[in-house]
């Protein structure tokens, strides 16, 4: 058996390593609130140029809170969600390998968003033609659009685990289906465009709070019940 201070220790490690989910639901809404709303994809060109040109520090810190901070909070979240998952997973952890890399194609996704805005606000913006920028803020809004889906399936694959093994209750299993399940809906807006799915519409905003919530949620029951696996573990249990 190990000594008790380093269970201890491996305890209030895991405690933290599950509050990141928490953290990086911090830091997104954070840095979306830092910079003021962007316009609508069918505004013309003159105003999406004008507004990057006008709101330079708000998107460039906008996007270093979300990506640069939000984004390795994810990183070390998704880690511990894995491990988490794996350990009371009855499938040799190929749904928290789903999971997992579900989560780091999103967040490869998001930061590709965020990157296309902080270009527009750093590098072009306001120095080229403003149909430029007007192609890339639709690039950035077709990015966001799609990475519905590797979220959908981070939210199922973690759900269906958790359902399985009992990781989580079965309300907040439930929940993440319904949420991931939704979350796949919504990527309907690449075709309709600035329809009730997108994350603008009242549905596509319904859902993305949902997922928030979901990833917070999930955050909590890791906090709670960490610290019994650590010992469990520990003690060989």
């Amino acid at each position: 058996m190990r000594a008790k201070g380093t269970v201890v220790d491996d305890a209030r490690w895991e405690r933290w390593a599950a509050a990141t989910g928490i953290g990086f639901v911090v830091a997104l809404i954070a840095g979306f609130a830092i910079a003021p709303p962007p316009p609508k994809l069918s505004a013309d060109a003159a105003t999406v140029a004008a507004y990057f040109a006008d709101n330079q520090g708000a998107v460039l810190l906008s996007s270093v809170v979300s990506i640069g901070l939000g984004g390795v909070l994810l990183v070390w979240w998704l880690g511990s969600l894995r491990l988490f998952l794996r350990r009371a997973g009855t499938d040799g952890g190929r749904l928290s390998a789903v999971a997992f890399g579900a989560g780091l194609v999103a967040l490869v996704g998001l930061t590709q968003f965020f990157a296309i805005r902080a270009t527009l606000a750093f590098g072009l913006g306001g120095t080229v033609d403003a149909s430029v920028s007007k192609g890339f803020f639709a690039l950035a809004y077709a990015v966001d659009a799609l990475n519905v889906f590797p979220v959908g399936a981070l939210l199922v694959a973690a759900s269906v685990s958790a359902w399985r093994s009992g990781a989580f209750p079965r309300w907040l299993a439930w929940l993440g289906l319904l949420v991931g399940v939704s979350r796949w809906v919504t990527g309907l807006d690449v075709v309709l465009k600035e329809s009730i799915l997108g994350d603008e519409g009242a549905i596509g905003m319904l859902v993305f709070v949902g997922v928030l919530s979901w990833i917070v949620a999930a955050s909590v029951v890791m906090i709670r019940r960490s610290s019994a696996a650590a010992v469990a573990g520990a003690s060989g249990l």
